[in-house]
């Protein structure tokens, strides 16, 4: 009997040509084949499309960091279109955006799986040893009390990461099929969301200064996991790098509608509104966008009174962070806390002089800096300051991107307290002020994604208006 699935994709002729395949030129049809092979391999292959187009043609949009309209502008492979106001990139023509993201996240997928079946690191000194597994640097703090802690390192090592992981190759396995509209925006819009989340760099990071931090006082080894972890990093990394947003969902739902707009103007000043998640322009009355659903706003909701709730926040966790031991070490039954302050000096005497200039920078500097630089740009946009527009939004585009690596040395108290556990001669424990410096960098975190960056341009607009 004949089957009714027909899809089109790219298939050695060797196999096309062992049970029911035919070809025309490279592309193979699923014919009415009744062999297991054909079946098989019809499964697995025939949702993904693999028809390259050399021109990719990205929809009118605003620029998300400075509202300005861009008109629909063609790519060819390899590259990448630029906002000519401020610089920021808002598309780019990458190969192969069907196949290469399923491939790289199968991969990580694998990587994942051996990342958690052997041991990650083991630890030995005068003749007593410990082995830890990854799933034990967050099981450590579940069993202290640090539920806070386990749970942002549940979710920003494996929860978060998998489902972004799934959610692409959901939908670019099943592009070419039904699926329901509703389920794919919704797919779409959490890959958005919980992009910025993803920490598994962070933590390789910093499993690396915990080595240099443990190699002056026992023998390390790194095991079959820690190696797996590393694959699962990098393919990850690759396939954040090899999608991009605005063609996936002009991929999944179509282009937008052709508009006339001024490419010298501001959307809000056109009477439209750029939609943060898929780049489609509504009018400026619309409450959700009609592609993917998200909810539209002609500027971010709460203004800077949000920003400056968080960053006052941050700024009084950012007291007990620096004060309070973030880890105890019981040696021989003494007590020994170290705050980071104390953890860097300490660092800074053993020799270790590049590990010690990376925990100061990203532990003491960035967050102190990154809140005093959030304060600035919110002090300077209400007081209606319109000077250096591109300087502000270079500070911005800086600490949005710096703040999520202050994570590291909460990542190593993770790991440290996971792995030095040898009862009464040595256990290492995470301290109170672990939680406040979670709080503040996750903190800050939402702060820089609060502050609507159009706010800069605005300034420069109305000092037009007033011209």
């Amino acid at each position: 009997m004949g089957t009714g699935l027909s899809k089109s994709f790219s298939l050695p002729p060797a196999i096309a040509a062992s049970g029911g395949w035919s070809l025309t030129g490279t592309t193979a049809i699923i014919a009415s084949s009744g062999s297991t092979t054909g079946l098989i391999w019809g499964f697995i292959l025939h949702p993904v499309s693999h028809q390259h187009h050399t021109t990719y043609v990205h929809d009118a949009t605003a620029c998300e960091e400075c509202d300005l309209l861009i008109p629909a502008t063609p790519l060819e492979v390899g590259q990448a279109s630029c906002c000519p106001r401020c610089g920021h990139t808002l598309s780019r023509h990458l190969p192969q955006q069907e196949l290469r993201p399923i491939s790289y996240g199968f991969a990580a997928l694998i990587m994942f799986v051996l990342a958690n079946a052997f041991t990650f690191m083991s630890f030995s000194a005068k003749g007593v040893g410990q082995e830890m597994t990854f799933l034990q640097s967050i099981t450590t703090l579940v069993d202290e009390g640090y539920l806070f802690l386990g749970a942002v390192l549940s979710l920003t090592l494996i929860g978060l990461p998998l489902v972004y992981m799934g959610s692409i190759m959901l939908v670019l396995w099943r592009v070419d099929k039904d699926l329901h509209s509703n389920a794919l925006r919704s797919l779409g819009r959490l890959l958005c969301r919980i992009k910025p989340w993803l920490m598994v760099d962070v933590f390789l990071v910093g499993v690396l200064i915990s080595l240099v931090k443990l190699m002056g006082m026992a023998d390390i080894k790194m095991g079959l996991s820690f190696w797996a972890f590393v694959g699962y990093t990098v393919l990850l990394i690759k396939m954040i790098s090899s999608l991009d947003q605005m063609w996936l969902w002009q991929r999944l739902f179509g282009p937008t509608e052709a508009r006339d707009i001024d490419p010298e103007v501001g959307a809000l000043e056109s009477g439209l509104v750029g939609c943060h998640i898929c780049g489609a322009l509504s009018e400026v009355s619309s409450h959700s966008c009609s592609r993917c659903g998200g909810k539209l706003h002609a500027r971010k909701p709460g203004g800077l009174n949000r920003t400056w709730a968080l960053l006052f926040t941050s700024a009084i966790l950012y007291i007990p962070a620096n004060v309070y031991p973030i880890m105890d070490t019981v040696f021989l039954g003494d007590d020994s806390p170290s705050t980071i302050l104390g953890g860097v000096v300490l660092l800074w005497a053993m020799g270790s002089y590049p590990i010690a200039a990376v925990i100061f920078f990203a532990s003491v500097v960035v967050p102190l800096v990154k809140i005093l630089a959030l304060f600035w740009l919110c002090y300077m946009v209400q007081r209606g300051n319109v000077t250096s527009p591109l300087g502000k939004l270079k500070l911005y585009r800086m600490t949005e991107f710096v703040g999520r690596w202050s994570m590291i040395d909460v990542f190593v108290v993770a790991i440290l307290a996971g792995l030095i556990r040898l009862d009464n001669l040595m256990t290492i424990y995470p301290g109170p002020a672990a939680v406040a410096f979670a709080g503040v960098v996750l903190i800050t975190m939402v702060a820089a994604m609060s502050f609507d960056s159009r706010l800069i341009w605005d300034l420069q607009q109305g000092e037009r208006e007033r011209e």
